[in-house]
């Protein structure tokens, strides 16, 4: 119904308004349609600055129409969006005191989120942060793989095994300073070097299988303009010419071979010595030695065949015999 006005004429007393019986229906009516609406007779009271229900435990809820919405002082509620409606304002939550803001089981208190449940807070897409610390001295605890796509940058890393999740290797670019000790399968490394001023220790057998590059080592003598090595060639069955070793004759102009023969069929023992040389297309050899017959077990010739210089032997028997030799090539 709509409001009923009570008509108080055009002057006072005039005569032109509503007489008093028909003003004061006019008044109830009205009231009586007050009272019948929300908040009056609803379970709504409005004291003050204060809107609570009269209900016991009953819910207080504020509902748009249609596609409204309810709006505050800097905040609208859509639905179940709370969002706020000034340009670039923050939207701020805070608890009063000492008090906590409680999201399902996860608490916030000033800058400590926890879990009310004893359970793990976990974060399922990507997380990205400038700075993780530990509130105490204990260390910050890693417990499931870590896999870091970016720069990982550490003053320590305290960490039994350091891999890599794909088939690339690891990469050092900067000093890598081992205070303890370093295992490791194979060290792919152009330097090996000390912090200080005391020697790299290696205390056990040291294997390289290729060259080795040293501008001096203690107990040896490092070669520059020579290499040594040794070999071993078995032949048995033939007294033909049987091939003992050869060298690239453009990158070395002389060598030295001491060849220890063992024939083991008929007792028999040697130690030669040979020496050769070369002018890039002829080779010179020359030989002495030492036999437990008081003959040479051997003969031996040098030839240029392809780009190397060739040893040849020619056993005097047809007998398995072994020749183990060490070798200095000089280089041209």
């Amino acid at each position: 119904m709509a409001r009923i006005n009570v008509d108080v004429g055009s002057n006072a007393n005039d005569g032109t308004g509503d007489d008093l019986r028909s003003a004061f229906i006019s008044v109830n009516t009205n009231f009586t349609e007050l009272y019948a609406a929300s908040p009056v007779t609803s379970q709504i009271s409005l004291a003050g600055n204060t809107i609570s229900t009269n209900a016991s435990n009953a819910n207080l809820k504020l509902i748009a129409s249609g596609t409204g919405v309810v709006e505050l002082e800097g905040i609208q509620i859509r639905d179940n969006h709370i969002e706020g409606i000034r340009s670039n304002e923050d939207l701020i939550v805070s608890a009063s005191g000492t008090g906590n803001i409680i999201i399902g089981a996860l608490r916030v208190n000033g800058t400590t989120i926890s879990a009310d449940d004893s359970s793990s807070i976990k974060i399922n897409e990507t997380l990205q942060v400038n700075t993780i610390t530990s509130d105490d001295s204990s260390a910050v605890t890693v417990s499931d793989n870590l896999n870091v796509s970016g720069t990982l940058s550490v003053d320590t890393i305290d960490t039994n095994t350091i891999s890599s999740n794909d088939s690339t290797a690891i990469q050092i670019n900067d000093a890598l300073n081992v205070s303890g000790t370093l295992s490791a399968n194979i060290i792919d490394t152009n330097v090996i070097s000390s912090t200080d001023s005391s020697a790299v220790t290696i205390s056990d057998n040291l294997q390289v299988n290729g060259t080795l590059t040293a501008t001096s080592i203690t107990g040896l003598t490092v070669l520059n303009n020579s290499t040594q090595s040794d070999g071993t060639v078995t032949h048995a069955g033939s007294s033909g010419q049987q091939p003992l070793d050869s060298f690239v004759h453009a990158t070395y102009r002389s060598a030295k071979y001491q060849v220890s023969i063992t024939d083991a069929t008929e007792s028999r023992y040697a130690l030669d010595e040979i020496y050769v040389t070369h002018n890039g297309t002829t080779a010179y050899i020359s030989t002495t030695g030492v036999s437990s017959t008081g003959s040479s077990l051997a003969t031996y010739s040098a030839d240029i065949s392809g780009s190397n210089l060739r040893i040849l032997i020619i056993p005097v028997s047809n007998n398995s015999v072994t020749y183990k030799f060490v070798k200095t090539l000089i280089k041209v």
